[in-house]
């Protein structure tokens, strides 16, 4: 099998999973008027998603040894796509039972990925690999942004959900192919314990460099879903954009961080270490927080986008120099679960760190103060991660 086939494989199957996460908040408003609920809910959805996705990521690593990456990914899809299908069922309590299941279905797929990825990729090319598939969530909110809205206009939005959901179930029949050759290293016999599900957390806790890791992809994580899931409130209440442009910038942030997960992960195979690299992702990120909580009416909306394309390449740029960074400090045999364990606390950021940034809104009545507060916790973590002992191994 050609060197890219694993790569394109794993892409393909970030881009069809992301594209659940993002159809349902893109057709939010119409689907709560049709179940008579705020559109606000979304946020409770999307976070029970997450933390369904963040506990399945967690227990992933042994089904992943076992069965093979190729096969839990093909699951997950099966699952990702009943829970949709549940969603467009349009009773409230199948939405949230779809919710669950999409996130049980979404959280090892990210694993499953850096077990292949690992396996058939050279270290010199590790992080620009990487980086390539985790193009798949923006390229996912890309392609969600422009055909969601259209469907929904010429079929309505349950059968928006349920053509989604067959395109999952197409993607489990193209994946078969490649299972015998990128499945081949599983072990059947592999046995369940609960201590394979709790070693990783430890290993993560123990391990210097996986521990700053894990609490930088918290910040990190936790400030990229404050700028996907704000902005466009931020930037139509505050600083008196239109909707319309505001949703604009938004979809500049997630195009700017396709290109830019691709430019960062080759930096960090050809010129600086994939630390290094987060570290001046850190710094940038903070500086555009800090500078989008300044923002007044008295910007153009040039210089706006300018920002929020910076904001977009860092925030949500990050990802891909991660999680190679991850498997290249993770122990002989165990990336799968090491990556699970960690992104259990990427997850976790993207959960508290929103709920966090809502609190601030409420107790100083502005969402300047939560760019700013949340842009400064990002500039001490990546900070912390330069001047770390550790720094000098990467």
């Amino acid at each position: 099998m050609k060197s890219f086939a694993p790569s394109a494989m794993m892409l393909s199957v970030a881009v069809v999973s992301a594209l659940v996460l993002n159809a349902v908040p893109i057709l939010a408003p119409v689907a709560a008027e049709a179940l008579a609920i705020s559109p606000e809910w979304i946020g409770y959805f999307i976070s029970i998603v997450y933390v369904a996705g963040m506990l399945a990521a967690l227990v992933s690593g042994n089904f992943i040894v076992r069965y093979g990456a190729i096969r839990i990914s093909q699951l997950g899809l099966a699952l990702c796509s009943l829970g949709l299908a549940l969603v467009a069922c349009g009773n409230l309590a199948l939405v949230v039972l779809g919710a669950i299941i999409m996130g049980i279905g979404y959280g090892p797929i990210s694993p499953a990925s850096s077990h292949v990825l690992a396996r058939t990729t050279s270290p010199g090319r590790r992080s620009l690999a990487f980086s390539i598939r985790q193009t798949g969530n923006p390229l996912a909110g890309f392609i969600a942004g422009l055909a969601i809205p259209v469907l929904v206009l010429l079929t309505g939005w349950q059968i928006t959900l349920f053509l989604v959901s067959a395109l999952l179930i197409v993607f489990i029949w193209i994946a078969e192919p490649f299972r015998q050759e990128l499945d081949n290293d599983r072990i059947p016999s592999s046995p369940f314990s609960f201590s394979q599900v709790t070693q990783p957390i430890k290993l993560v806790f123990l391990n210097r460099d996986l521990r700053e890791l894990a609490i930088v992809s918290f910040v990190y994580c936790g400030l990229q879903m404050i700028l996907t899931s704000y902005l466009v409130t931020y930037l139509t209440l505050e600083i008196d954009i239109s909707f319309v442009a505001a949703g604009f910038a938004l979809a500049m942030t997630q195009l700017a961080s396709v290109f830019a997960r691709v430019f960062w992960g080759w930096v960090a195979d050809r010129f600086l270490s994939p630390r290094k690299v987060m570290v001046i992702l850190g710094v940038v990120m903070a500086v555009c927080a800090v500078l989008t909580g300044t923002l007044t009416s008295t910007w153009s909306f040039g210089m706006i986008l300018v920002l929020m394309v910076i904001f977009g390449a860092s925030a949500i740029g990050w990802n891909g120099v991660y999680m190679a960074e991850v498997a290249r400090v993770s122990p002989p045999g165990m990336i799968a679960s090491t990556t699970g364990a960690s992104l259990f606390f990427t997850y976790l950021g993207g959960i508290v760190c929103p709920s966090g940034f809502a609190f601030v809104i409420m107790a100083t009545k502005s969402y300047q103060y939560g760019f700013i507060i949340f842009g400064l916790l990002a500039l001490v973590v990546s900070l912390n991660l330069l001047f770390s002992k550790n720094n000098g191994q990467s």
